[in-house]
C-alpha cells in the first residue's frame, strides 16, 4: 500500500458502472498481460492536499491526487523534469477508482505502468523523454575527507526521511545524491569518486514548513552536508532528463 499522509481514510468500496473502458497494459509480467478496467475518474471535491494510493484487493484507489503527483509517479520523475505541462496540472486533483482483471495485486512497477496506461487512454496523454542542459549541484569530497561512515558488511539498506532530516543505511553515494536531489528539486550528480556503501544521518533547517522553527539551531542543507558529511555541492549546469508533455487533457466525467 502507498500512502500520503496516512490519516486519510481509503475508500472502502468502489461502484462500477455497467461498462468498463479497457486499458490494455503494455506489460508481459510473469509471462502473463495485465488488463485493467476503469471504472470511474472524477475531479476530487476535498478542499485538502493530501492524496492516498491503494493498489491493494485487486483494485487500484487514488483519492485526491494532483495531476502532477500522477505523472510523477506514472513515470519516476521529479518536479523539475517535467516540462511542456498545461498550467492547470497544478490545479487539478482526481479521484480515480479502477478494477484489476483477476482480481491480483500490483507491485510497485506495475502501479507506474497501470498509471502510464491511465494517462494515455483516459487524459489522452502523449509525451517524450530528452535530454537538456539544466542547472544542477555537483557532489565532491570536500578539503579534509568524507564523514560518511563505511557499511561494507551484508546489510539491509534502508532510508529514511522527514523535515529536515535525512538518514540512510547501507547505501551508495548515488543514493544519497537522488535523496538529495529530492529535498533541493535539482538534480544532484555525484562526482565524489566515493565507492561502496555507507551509513549516514543529516540535520538541517528548511527554508519552508511546519517544521522550521523547532529546528532553527541547524544549519542550512548546503552547510550540513558540508559539516556533518564532508562533501561539498556546488551549483553548476549538467545533463538532466526530463518528460516533456507533447499533449495533456482534462477526461470527460464518468
Amino acid at each position: 500500500m502507498l500512502t500520503k499522509a496516512g490519516n486519510r481514510k481509503y475508500i472502502e468500496s468502489v461502484s462500477f458502472p455497467r461498462f468498463a473502458i479497457i486499458l490494455a497494459a503494455a506489460l508481459a509480467l510473469h509471462g502473463q498481460e495485465l488488463v485493467f478496467e476503469v471504472a470511474s475518474i472524477k475531479p476530487s471535491r476535498s478542499a485538502s492536499d493530501e492524496s492516498n494510493f491503494d493498489s491493494t484487493k485487486g483494485a487500484l484507489t487514488v483519492t485526491n491526487a494532483g495531476m502532477r503527483e500522477l505523472i510523477r509517479m506514472a513515470f519516476g520523475v521529479k518536479d523539475y523534469q517535467i516540462q511542456g505541462a498545461p498550467g492547470w496540472i497544478d490545479k487539478e486533483r482526481y479521484d480515480i477508482a479502477a478494477k484489476i482483471v483477476g482480481g491480483r495485486n500490483l507491485s510497485f512497477d506495475e502501479l507506474k505502468a497501470a498509471l502510464r496506461e491511465l494517462l494515455a487512454s483516459r487524459f489522452r496523454m502523449t509525451s517524450h523523454r530528452e535530454t537538456r542542459q539544466l542547472p544542477v549541484y555537483v557532489l565532491s569530497v570536500g578539503k579534509t575527507s568524507s564523514k560518511l561512515t563505511a557499511d561494507n558488511q551484508a546489510a539491509r539498506t534502508s532510508t529514511r526521511t522527514g523535515c529536515g532530516h535525512l538518514a540512510a543505511r547501507h547505501v551508495t553515494v548515488d543514493v544519497l545524491a537522488t535523496m538529495l536531489s529530492r529535498q533541493l528539486d535539482r538534480d544532484v550528480l555525484n562526482q565524489t569518486g566515493l565507492e561502496g556503501k555507507f551509513d549516514f544521518d543529516l540535520d538541517w533547517r528548511p527554508d519552508t514548513g511546519a517544521c522550521v522553527e523547532e529546528r532553527a539551531a541547524y544549519p542550512s542543507i548546503m552547510n550540513a552536508v558540508r559539516e556533518q558529511l564532508g562533501l561539498v555541492m556546488r551549483a553548476s549546469k549538467g545533463p538532466v532528463e526530463i518528460l516533456v508533455i507533447d499533449r495533456l487533457e482534462k477526461p470527460s466525467e464518468n
